[in-house]
């Protein structure tokens, strides 16, 4: 009986460590950006994908310090898949460096990063524009879990409690 108990107890363990997949719809939103290195005051093309026909994405710059709006993006209907495609300029007072592209709603979010570079200045002696210095500055990676995986966490942290307080007491 006991052996039958511990046994029950570990596959129950093992079940409640097993990952859950929340299944939606659609896919969980994607974008990707063109080029991923630019200069200051040139120009990305923002490509989204998995998205809901309808929707409407606020597309934000966002580096260490500060957020910059650069537009909103409709997603438009193209087969099974919502998407969009959408070209924005990227400030001319940028600083070089590291940043995040941002496409979000109230409900969704996704992310790509893009490489900063100084703007690129006419050379009229045939020297080509010095090559950007990498950037030292650290780079904070928002990685949000969704809700579904924050639930599992805490149920598996609860059993976990409530076996160990079961042992004791034995």
């Amino acid at each position: 009986m006991k052996k039958q108990l511990i046994s029950f107890l570990i596959l129950f363990v093992a079940l409640a460590l097993t990952p859950v997949g929340l299944a939606l719809a659609h896919g969980e939103p994607v974008i990707a950006v063109q080029p991923t290195i630019v200069a200051a005051g040139e120009e990305i093309i923002v490509i989204g994908a998995e998205m809901e026909a309808g929707e409407a994405f606020v597309i934000t710059l966002e580096g260490m310090t500060d957020s910059i709006l650069l537009g909103e993006a409709a997603v438009v209907e193209e087969g099974d898949d919502g998407s969009f495609e959408v070209t924005f300029t990227i400030p001319a007072d940028t600083p070089p460096g590291s940043y995040t592209i941002r496409a979000a709603t109230d409900e969704e979010t996704a992310v790509a990063d893009v490489t900063i570079t100084a703007p690129v200045e006419a050379h009229t002696d045939n020297q080509s524009a010095p090559a950007p210095e990498p950037s030292a500055a650290p780079l904070d990676l928002a990685r949000p879990q969704s809700t579904a995986q924050n639930v599992g966490v805490i149920i598996t942290a609860l059993v976990s409690l409530g076996l160990g307080l079961w042992l004791v007491r034995r």
